[in-house]
C-alpha cells in the first residue's frame, strides 16, 4: 500500500460479524498504522474502513447503514469497504456515491502482533468453507478452504504470548475443517499440540466448530490439555433430521445428542454454546418442537437464536413453504425462553465452587465492579479491586444475577471479599 496520504492521516475502523471479521480488521489496522496512519474513535477521521457481513439480510443492512453513515458524518473522508458484502454484492456497494475504494480481499491477512481493545486475542488459522449448507452464503464469498502453516501459528503465539495475552482465540470460517488442505495434511489437534507448548499462554480456546469435525482425535487432544477452556460452540440448527436434511447438514439430532453427551462425560465442567436457525422454508410446528426438544437435552450455557434470512445464491432460496413472520418471531421468542432456562440451570451447577476468572475490566453497569469469564465460558462480576486486568485470579462462585455470575475472591491468605450488590 503506497501511502500518498497528508502526514499522520487519522481512520476509523468498523467490523460487522463474526471473529474472523475481527482479526481480519486487526491484521488490516496494524498494516495501516505501520504506514503512519493514526486510529481515530471521532466521527470525522480521513478515512473509514468498514469491514462487512453478508452471514443474513439483516447483517447486509447494517453494513449499508453503517458506511452511509460514515459518509454523511465526514463527506471529504475516504471511505474503504472490504469483507463478505464486498466479495459478491460489490456492484450494489458501487453504487452507494461517496464510497472511494471496494476491497474484495482474496488474501489471508499477514498475522497480528496485539489485538486492539480485547484482553483476549482472536486468532483466524483457517478460511473458506466448503459445506455449503443450503441456507448460508458464506461459502459463495469466502471461497475454498485454506489453512494457516503451523510454524507461523507458532510465530504468531508467541508474538501475542510476549505482549501478555493471556487466552488464544483459535478461529476460522469452519475451523474444524484446519490443516485438510496442508501437504502433509495436519488437523486442528496439531494446531492445539502447538498452542500448549508456548510459555505465557494459559488458555487456548476454540471458536465455532462443526460437529462433524469433532473426532476421536481432538475429543482426545482436548480432554488432556492443560490449557484447552471448557468451552465449545457447536452449532446445531435444528433439532429436526428432515430440516437437518434441506439445510444439508451432515448429522442427526441423535448424531448430535450423542457427540454432547460424550464430550460432558470426557470433560466435566463442559460448556456448549450453539446456533439455532428458526423459520427454514417448510419448518412445520412439529419440526420446531423437535429443535426445543434437543436444546432441553444438551442444556447449552447460550442459544443464538436467529430467523431464517433467504441468501441470494442459496439454494433454500429457491424451496417453497416459507414460514409466516409472525410464526417465526413467535418460535424465536419460545427458542430464547428456552435458551434462558437452561443458562440458569447450568451456571446454578457452579454455585459455591471455585472458578477461575480472566478479568477484563470494569463492568459498564457497574464501575464498582469487575467483569470477567471463566475458561468454561461463565460471565463472572467481582469486588473492584486495582490492577487486576488481564490477570488470572482464583474466586468462588456465590449467586446469579441476570445472565452472571457474582462471585468473591478467594486470596492466597484465605481472606475473602465479598460482593456487596
Amino acid at each position: 500500500m503506497k501511502n500518498t496520504c497528508p502526514k499522520n492521516p487519522t481512520i476509523k475502523f468498523f467490523t460487522l460479524g463474526c471473529k474472523a471479521n475481527q482479526y481480519d480488521t486487526q491484521s488490516i489496522r496494524e498494516r495501516f498504522i505501520n504506514r503512519g496512519f493514526r486510529e481515530s474513535l471521532d466521527k470525522t477521521p480521513d478515512y473509514f474502513l468498514v469491514n462487512t457481513c453478508t452471514v443474513t439480510s439483516g447483517a447486509d443492512q447494517k453494513s449499508r447503514n453503517i458506511i452511509r453513515r460514515c459518509i454523511r458524518n465526514n463527506p471529504s473522508a475516504k471511505v474503504i469497504v472490504t469483507g463478505c458484502l464486498a466479495e459478491n454484492d460489490w456492484k450494489i456497494l458501487a453504487g452507494i456515491k461517496g464510497i472511494s475504494f471496494i476491497i474484495k480481499k482474496g488474501f489471508f491477512p499477514e498475522g497480528i502482533s496485539s489485538f486492539s481493545q480485547h484482553t483476549r486475542a482472536f486468532l483466524k488459522i483457517q478460511d473458506g468453507c466448503s459445506n455449503f449448507c443450503t441456507y448460508c452464503k458464506v461459502a459463495l464469498v469466502r471461497g475454498n478452504e485454506r489453512s494457516k502453516d503451523l510454524k507461523k501459528i507458532s510465530q504468531e503465539v508467541k508474538k501475542l504470548a510476549a505482549c501478555g495475552y493471556k487466552e488464544i482465540v483459535l478461529t476460522g470460517i469452519c475451523l474444524g475443517a484446519y490443516g485438510k488442505d496442508l501437504s502433509p495434511r495436519k488437523s486442528l489437534a496439531d494446531a492445539v499440540d502447538i498452542l500448549e507448548n508456548i510459555r505465557g499462554l494459559t488458555r487456548i480456546r476454540l471458536s465455532s466448530i462443526e460437529a462433524g469435525d469433532i473426532g476421536p482425535e481432538l475429543i482426545k487432544r482436548l480432554e488432556k490439555s492443560s490449557k484447552f477452556c471448557r468451552h465449545l460452540h457447536i452449532p446445531i440448527q435444528s433439532g429436526d433430521d428432515l430440516i437437518l436434511k434441506k439445510m444439508n447438514r451432515k448429522y442427526s439430532a441423535k448424531n448430535y445428542l450423542d457427540l454432547i453427551k460424550g464430550l460432558k462425560k470426557r470433560i466435566p465442567g463442559l460448556c456448549i454454546t450453539t446456533d439455532c436457525l428458526v423459520g427454514f422454508p417448510g419448518e412445520t410446528a412439529e419440526n420446531f418442537e423437535n429443535t426445543l426438544d434437543l436444546v432441553k437435552k444438551i442444556m447449552p450455557l447460550k442459544v443464538h437464536v436467529f430467523p431464517y434470512s433467504s441468501r441470494p445464491g442459496t439454494k433454500a432460496a429457491n424451496l417453497g413453504g416459507m414460514v409466516d413472520s409472525e410464526v417465526v418471531n413467535r418460535r424465536c421468542k419460545q427458542l430464547e425462553a428456552v435458551s434462558n432456562e437452561c443458562r440458569q440451570k447450568f451456571m446454578r451447577g457452579f454455585l459455591g465452587k471455585k472458578i477461575s476468572v480472566l478479568i477484563e475490566g470494569r463492568s459498564k453497569e457497574d464501575p464498582r465492579l469487575l467483569e470477567g469469564l471463566t475458561d468454561n465460558y461463565l460471565q463472572v462480576k467481582l469486588p473492584f479491586r486495582a490492577g487486576l486486568k488481564n490477570k488470572i485470579v482464583p474466586a468462588r462462585a456465590s449467586k446469579l444475577q441476570a445472565d452472571s455470575i457474582f462471585g468473591e475472591y478467594i486470596d492466597n491468605c484465605g481472606i475473602k471479599c465479598r460482593i456487596k450488590a
